[in-house]
């Protein structure tokens, strides 16, 4: 019994290894039989990369480069000797655009090209897809003036900024020309939210990029240079304040009432701004000029150029014009026979030469109508008489016109008479002989 069993075991052993040995040679014969009868074989390989290098094309030596591609991988069936092409994958495909007809900017429609890295033979039945749309221009760099941007930055009350600047205030920008063309403003950005009362320097938190309608430019293919991550948005914080604007009267009657006399300005306030001043370092108003009291006809009208002289005029514009208000005046003429000296040097005896005059006066209508040369009195005041020439015995002086009775009434242009004049010791000599 053992005996049979053991040959039974060797049998089954043997008819064992006997189809392990069959199934082998079976495989080998097919494989043999495949290549010889089937030498070529199909292949699909996918996810292969697009190159988008274009060097040494027509397009590189006409200055171009790609700018964007909408394919980015593609999928191919290749056919070739099945023991050259079983083994290749993506790594071993170059896909790439055909340019060699490139030679302008703009947007193409390419062929897409394969080839083998490593000089494999194959047949290309499928390329998917099999074209791309390719835009090229020409990489340029160009510099641009930065112009701060502070959208929600705010100022203390009584607190004006200055002029903004940007350090630096030129950043150099590299991309496509076509792109750089569109480059109206090129503005730095701050996104903080402060409330200044005093000079500060922010960074820029982003850099943006204007056309000439004021839309945004996507910077997307723009490269800014270094010096762009550095960018400071300097402003400078100014007290301010808006005063009123008025005219002040000179070789006024100290019985004249100034406030009487009304004034039409052009502008009525001006805002000034100071880096050293406080707020109350400013006056209440801000003179533009004086004007002559005699100057004042009907009629009257003088445009003053504005000197802030140390403070920054933020209000826009540089002259004022007054004119006088003479809607309810009226002047009438005059003659003066009586003439007043006061306030004579007492070296001096004095004489008016001059008889009578002819002065014109100003005033409200029905002051004007009843006004009479008695109510006027020509004042002749050598308090800053200087002598004008020894040897001269005479000399013209300007004569003081005033209504005593009237604090409202004045006399148009500047009115002289001839003065005499003696030294009393000549006159005191002459008397005893």
């Amino acid at each position: 019994m053992s005996f049979i069993k053991n040959k039974f075991e060797n049998l089954i052993k043997n008819n064992f290894l006997m189809a392990i040995y069959a199934f082998l040679v079976a495989i080998i014969a097919w494989f043999v039989i495949s290549i010889t009868i089937y030498p070529s074989t199909p292949k699909t390989i996918n996810n292969i990369p697009l190159s988008l290098d274009i060097s040494q094309s027509v397009a590189e030596e006409y200055g171009l480069s790609v700018i964007n591609c909408d394919v980015k991988e593609v999928n191919i069936q290749l056919e070739g000797n099945r023991s050259e092409i079983g083994n290749l994958t993506s790594e071993d495909i170059i896909a790439k655009l055909e340019v060699q007809n490139v030679f302008r900017s703009g947007t193409k429609r390419l062929d897409i090209i394969i080839e083998s890295k490593n000089g494999v033979n194959f047949k290309v039945n499928k390329i998917t897809p099999s074209v791309a749309n390719v835009m090229f221009d020409k990489m340029e760099t160009r510099e641009f003036e930065l112009t701060p941007e502070i959208p929600n930055i705010t100022f203390e009350e009584g607190k004006t900024p200055d002029e903004f600047s940007c350090s630096p205030s030129i950043i150099k920008i590299t991309g496509p020309s076509a792109q750089l063309d569109q480059i109206a403003k090129c503005a730095a950005v701050t996104n903080r939210s402060d409330k200044l009362s005093s000079s500060y320097s922010f960074e820029c938190d982003e850099i943006k990029f204007y056309n000439d309608k004021g839309a945004i430019i996507d910077n997307n293919m723009l490269e800014k240079s270094t010096e762009a991550r550095n960018i400071l948005i300097n402003i400078p914080v100014l007290t301010q304040k808006t005063l009123d604007l008025s005219v002040s009267l000179s070789n006024v009657p100290s019985d004249f009432d100034t406030d009487s006399i009304n004034f039409i300005l052009s502008k009525d306030q001006i805002t000034l701004a100071s880096q050293t001043k406080s707020y109350s370092d400013f006056p209440e108003k801000f003179e533009i000029g004086k004007i002559l009291l005699y100057e004042l006809d009907l009629g009257f009208q003088r445009t003053f150029r504005i000197d802030t002289k140390d403070d920054i005029n933020k209000s826009g514009f540089e002259t004022v014009t007054v004119t006088l208000d003479d809607e309810n005046l009226a002047k009438k003429e005059f003659v003066i026979n009586d003439f007043s000296i006061s306030n004579p040097p007492s070296m001096y005896n004095f004489d008016v030469v001059t008889k009578s005059m002819r002065v014109t006066m100003i005033g409200p209508k029905d002051i004007i109508e009843s006004l009479t040369a008695k109510q006027i009195i020509a004042d002749i005041d050598l308090l800053d008489f200087e002598d004008p020439a020894p040897s001269s015995s005479s000399f013209t002086y300007p004569v003081t016109i005033r209504c005593p009775e009237y604090d409202n009434v004045w006399s148009v242009g500047l009115n002289k008479v001839t003065i005499s004049r003696e030294d009393k010791s000549s006159s005191a000599t002459s008397t005893d002989n």
